[in-house]
């Protein structure tokens, strides 16, 4: 006689179908878009430069400016120390934490809702945010991200809540100390990575001791200290291992990261910043969210009159289901891929309107409180995540990261919550879920299109070995800039204003600490004057500056409006020995790189490792 499957193999075999497939989806995309992820001036250098020097021997803080917390660059350059130093180290393990990030997601969404709508979430989350390419720059995506700290952040609270939820399922309570380390871990990335995750974590403690009965509370509610405890330990930790290496007060403002500098408004107050917000334009800002609001309400509204009618006429068959689909692929395909890719201007509405909905459940107890309170710490996640972007939500940029939880949730609230609440009120859910995955699909595909343009146009191949990757027509130059300064004696390299993926590739070691010369960072890790001391103290050996275009930041260019000081010292003390491409030491938009030497006489001998001129082309 056969026997019944067991619970265990029951949950096995339904686990393995949505593993599957989003393995497969993964890993096509990571096939499809091999090597194209890093850019080859932009962020991405710094980290690859940063965890190659903390293996040379290089001290964070000490030796290398680092405007974040301790732990990413660390955990790095363990990663090169354990499978050597290169960028294919890095990617493999960007990609096996990826899976990791999306397993945690397809966890927690399927507890707020249910298996098939946090599949395919997920499944989307891959398609355009894992590997998205939207922009001519690079990084933005969870393969080389442009900051280590966006991912690893954001991984570290998903982490958190998958912890919290499974002490109360029935965990053990040491679970509640694991969230706490990992909520320490992610304070050692960066601050708003941490406020969000930190915040999600109370918002589901919260939820969850009010969900429990009086006296299981007062038993759960003791068991708290562990989580505080827990969240100690890696600070701890991390302070006493840098005060090690430097004095404890440099050792403290290590361990703090940027929450100095966000306290002090340093960052905040920037143009820059500013403007990625939306908060230079705040009334168009506003205006874009309320059509944005307005069009994705009246999209769900015209799903949910064809649901009604399904289910008046009863016209519930697979026909139907197939016809809801195509029509609201049909209805959406005419939208320019541009469009979707501002599209999500009411994400932060929609986050908070879908939290909204989930707080009556947390007045009835039980298990139905308890998945409630999930949600809404999982919807605290996503809303305070979008707060760099909260007036100017988009897919693209820092949205790789930051709306990619806002994104997810509310895909499983109108394929799961929605269709049950019309289900409640006498419509079709299945009418009403097929109707929203034609629009979903013709959106991914619009997003999969203007990622292939992108990772078609990438055929350089910059670097070898372990370090090699592809790019665009700048790649070109990168390289030629490469081969002449292979041509020069071995020495010290500054490029200015960013460009450290040069000094990476060169193997050549920057002069200070310095590696990057954009209004961040000099508005946070010291001011140009305390760099232009640290240049003339210990000036470098070869010069390269390349072109940047800083009007995002509300300047025209390096050296004319913005760091004179810095570009004066460069033209009395430095003279070209090479321009590739066009000269960006005169005025114009267009990609060029100028490598400098030390005038005769200029600097001591060893210090220039000298080398005769080789002219200009």
């Amino acid at each position: 006689m056969p026997t019944r499957p067991s619970a265990v193999s029951r949950t096995v075999a339904r686990a393995l179908g949505p593993a599957a497939l989003l393995l497969a989806t993964g890993a096509a995309l990571a096939g499809w878009t091999w090597g194209t992820w890093p850019d080859v001036v932009v962020d991405f250098g710094r980290e690859l430069y940063v965890p190659w020097r903390l293996v040379a021997g290089d001290v964070l803080y000490r030796d290398l400016a680092y405007l974040n917390g301790p732990l990413s660059p660390h955990w790095n350059a363990l990663w090169f120390r354990l499978l050597g130093v290169g960028l294919s180290t890095l990617v493999w393990v960007n990609l096996a934490l990826l899976a990791v990030a999306t397993g945690l997601l397809h966890r927690l969404l399927a507890a707020i809702s249910d298996r098939g709508s946090a599949t395919i979430a997920c499944g989307v989350f891959l398609l355009v945010f894992a590997f998205g390419q939207y922009l001519p720059t690079g990084n933005y995506n969870w393969v080389t991200p442009y900051s280590h700290e966006a991912t690893h952040g954001l991984i570290l609270g998903l982490a958190t809540l998958a912890s919290l939820q499974a002490w109360d399922r029935g965990g053990r309570p040491g679970l509640v100390g694991v969230a706490g380390l990992l909520l320490g871990l992610a304070f050692l990335t960066r601050a708003s990575l941490f406020l969000a995750d930190a915040l999600a974590a109370a918002v589901m403690v919260v939820a969850l001791l009010l969900a429990k009965a009086p006296e299981a509370r007062r038993q759960a509610g003791g068991r708290l200290a562990w989580l505080g405890l827990g969240f100690c330990v890696p600070v701890a930790v991390a302070f006493v291992l840098l005060a090690t290496r430097m004095p404890a007060g440099d050792a403290w403002r290590g361990t703090l990261g940027t929450w100095p500098a966000i306290l002090s408004g340093d960052v905040t107050g920037l143009h820059f910043y500013q403007r990625l917000s939306g908060l230079d334009r705040p009334a168009y800002r506003l205006a874009e969210m309320g059509r944005s609001l307005a069009g994705g309400s009246a999209v769900l509204a015209a799903a949910a009159a064809l649901a009604f009618a399904a289910r008046r006429w009863r016209l519930e068959r697979p026909w139907m289901a197939v016809g809801a689909f195509l029509g609201g692929a049909a209805l959406l395909s005419p939208v320019p891929a541009g469009v979707w890719l501002d599209g999500l201007a009411a994400l932060p509405l929609f986050v908070a309107i879908a939290a909204a909905s989930r707080l009556p459940a947390l007045r009835r107890g039980g298990r139905e409180a308890a998945r409630a309170g999930l949600a809404l710490s999982f919807a605290t996640l996503a809303f305070v995540l979008l707060g760099r972007m909260l007036l100017h939500a988009r897919v693209y940029h820092y949205g790789f990261s930051q709306a990619a939880p806002a994104a997810v949730l509310s895909i499983v609230a109108v394929l799961g919550w929605l269709p049950a609440e019309l289900e409640r009120r006498g419509a079709s859910g299945r009418t009403f879920r097929a109707a929203v995955l034609g629009i979903l699909a013709v959106a991914t595909v619009a997003h999969l299109q203007r990622t292939a343009s992108h990772v078609g146009s990438k055929s350089t191949v910059v670097g070898s070995g372990a370090d090699a990757f592809r790019a665009g027509r700048r790649g070109l130059y990168v390289n030629e800039a490469l081969e002449r300064l292979r041509e020069r004696p071995p020495g010290t390299l500054a490029v200015l204003p960013e460009g450290v993926m040069l000094n990476y590739l060169a193997r050549r070691r920057a002069p200070t600490r310095h590696l990057n010369f954009m209004p961040p960072e000099l508005a946070i890790l010291g001011g140009e004057a305390t760099v232009l001391d640290e240049l003339e103290a210990s000036p470098p050996a070869w010069v390269a500056i390349v072109h940047k275009d800083l009007s995002e930041y509300g300047y025209r260019r390096f050296g004319d409006d913005y760091a004179t000081g810095l570009f004066d010292w460069l033209m009395e003390d430095y003279v070209p020995f090479a321009t590739i491409a066009r000269s960006p030491l005169v005025p114009g938009k267009r990609f060029g790189i100028a490598l400098l030497e030390p005038r005769p006489g200029a600097h001591s001998p060893g210090s220039s490792a000298g080398g005769p001129s080789a002219g200009s082309r």
